[in-house]
């Protein structure tokens, strides 16, 4: 049999196996499915750019016949319900920012962002090369829910302060301040340091900081601060964000809403978040360059915390990660996850030097040491 001949046989078996399989999905195309999704982030917080393409490209790869009706953060209950409203399958599907459900068990803290941990390019290695979003989905699990990532932002701002309050540029100039965090790692460390945190939503911080409940706040990375008009309450603009190198943000789904959809519609929502999530870390990044230039024109001064005091930073977040450990067995499994990977990582990132990214915790072989010790 000649070359030619071979091959266009093979080109009609491929073309024959896509004719069936899209015969196939068709027929599970012709049942119409109507979901509900809601959101922690409201109208004017960009968090919500992956959950949108996701609705697209679902719509798209299916002719319209997987119907996800979308409703903004605040607009069928406040932001931090979501999460009960998911479990309980009143709505199919949540956006969030896992760090939010920390009340529900620590480990949620270190699936979101932590302090002086993962980069987003980090997360996305992890969860796909190193078992980590088998690792978050059996924590959702416990909850009756699935969890699909909607991409990380890179480092977020850091704290932003008013006039009044003036920069911070080493440690000792968080004491006293009233700081709106949500992270529990971060709230336990400014307090470490004579800080006064406070956890209040997204949508609340401008009101709180222009009143001076607050004397500053971080939220996210640049593009999305800039949209949250933080420019317009704050003159100062302390870098590096230490305490999130990045934010992995994703969907929740319902297990048993998910389960029920046809084998194809499952698939289509699995591939649709990871589409979303490769688009959404590209925008995030790129808002990110974008932003800069914006908040330096309307007057905001940028400082640089010393290394001494990130020194210090560093070692109370190695600290805290044994302390919850001991804690929760899930925060173990995840935090030995994470470290591990990092450890595995580590040579291939020292070599690529200022060609890689990120950079490696001092606290990571110290924590596994620990967590060896708990027997975990």
């Amino acid at each position: 049999m000649s070359k030619r001949v071979w091959y266009l046989l093979l080109v009609v078996a491929l073309v024959g196996g896509l004719v069936f399989a899209a015969l196939g999905t068709s027929v599970a195309a012709d049942k119409k499915i109507k979901w509900k999704m809601t959101t922690t982030w409201s109208p004017a917080i960009n968090l919500y750019y992956g959950e949108k393409e996701l609705i697209k490209y679902v719509k798209e790869m299916t002719g319209g016949n997987f119907d996800i009706k979308y409703f903004p953060g605040g607009s069928l209950m406040k932001a931090f319900e979501v999460f009960d409203a998911c479990s309980k399958n009143t709505v199919q599907m949540a956006g969030d920012w896992p760090s939010y459900w920390a009340s529900k068990d620590p480990a949620f803290d270190f699936l979101g962002s932590f302090p002086f941990g993962f980069t987003n390019m980090d997360y996305i290695i992890w969860m796909y090369q190193f078992g980590g979003l088998e690792v978050m989905q059996k924590m959702f699990g416990k909850y009756g829910m699935t969890y699909f990532t909607l991409g990380a932002t890179p480092m977020e701002s850091g704290f932003r302060t008013t006039k009044k309050t003036g920069p911070i540029k080493t440690m000792t100039d968080y004491k006293g301040l009233k700081l709106r965090t949500p992270s529990r790692a971060t709230i336990w460390i400014l307090k470490q340091i004579g800080a006064a945190p406070m956890k209040i939503p997204g949508g609340e911080i401008y009101l709180a900081v222009e009143r001076g409940v607050l004397d500053g706040a971080e939220f996210s990375s640049p593009g999305i601060d800039w949209e949250m008009g933080f420019a317009e309450i704050t003159k100062y603009w302390s870098v590096p964000c230490w305490f999130q190198p990045s934010s992995e943000i994703g969907v929740m789904i319902n297990l048993k809403a998910y389960n029920a959809l046809p084998k194809e519609y499952q698939a289509i929502l699995k591939y649709a978040c990871q589409a979303a999530a490769l688009k959404a870390t590209a925008f995030y990044e790129a808002d990110s360059a974008r932003a800069i230039e914006k908040f330096r024109k309307k007057g905001i001064e940028i400082t640089k915390l010393d290394d001494a005091s990130l020194k210090k930073l560093e070692d109370l977040a190695g600290q805290y990660c044994v302390i919850k450990a001991k804690e929760s067995d899930a925060y173990a499994e995840i935090l030995k996850s994470q470290m591990l990977y990092l450890k595995k990582y580590k040579d291939w990132r020292d070599m690529s030097g200022n060609f890689g990214f990120g950079r490696n915790p001092a606290y990571v072989d110290k924590v596994l040491d620990e967590l060896k010790k708990m027997g975990k």
